[in-house]
């Protein structure tokens, strides 16, 4: 049976959308991605951020100044990509494949056939499926990178937790631009 792994940006105060906004990323945040893509078989996308996040990525390969930004795209670009979605998308990302959740049944469906698929998923995006996720106990670990800002506004993560839901802290990480990196194990 394979794991499922949530990884994101967040804020102090639990937001977890418009990182642009808020997020810091450093050269140092971006290594420690290469190596933890290095250790995933494929990735899980939400519908609705899949076309920021294809437009962005196939072209950052080649176009990006930062060399690490070039190897964290190229790493996303040649990961296998589950892209969960309600109706048809276009899916112009090479290696993305739709998957197809109409529902909380159908989403739980999809996510558990992936997991005893393959091996270690991660869950990449966006809001709705992390929370999707954490309502349903859909994950094996959680990455989280808490940046030293109150965003005040958005979408904050644990939103739909509808029980207590007990982690085990496996490992933290201090940055050096003031970024904490969270990473547990659901016990």
């Amino acid at each position: 049976m394979g794991e499922i792994i949530l990884t994101m940006q967040m804020s102090l105060d639990g937001v977890v959308s418009q990182e642009d906004r808020w997020m810091s990323l450093s050269d140092e945040i971006l290594e420690d991605y290469i190596a933890y893509y290095k250790s995933v078989d494929a990735l899980v996308v939400g519908g609705n951020t899949y076309e920021g996040l294809a437009q962005y990525w196939p072209n950052a390969e080649v176009s990006s100044d930062s060399p690490i930004e070039r190897a964290v795209a190229k790493s996303l670009n040649d990961h296998r990509k589950f892209v969960l979605t309600r109706s048809e998308i276009d899916l112009n990302w090479r290696n993305s494949e739709p998957v197809t959740v109409t529902d909380d049944e159908s989403f739980v469906r999809e996510m558990e056939k992936l997991k005893s698929k393959f091996g270690k998923l991660s869950v990449e995006s966006g809001v709705k499926t992390w929370q999707r996720c954490i309502k349903h106990r859909l994950f094996d670990e959680l990455w989280v990178l808490v940046h030293p800002v109150i965003a005040s506004e958005g979408d904050r993560l644990f939103a739909l937790a509808r029980q207590q839901q007990p982690l085990k802290l496996v490992n933290s990480k201090t940055y050096q631009n003031g970024v904490v990196g969270l990473h547990y194990r659901k016990v």
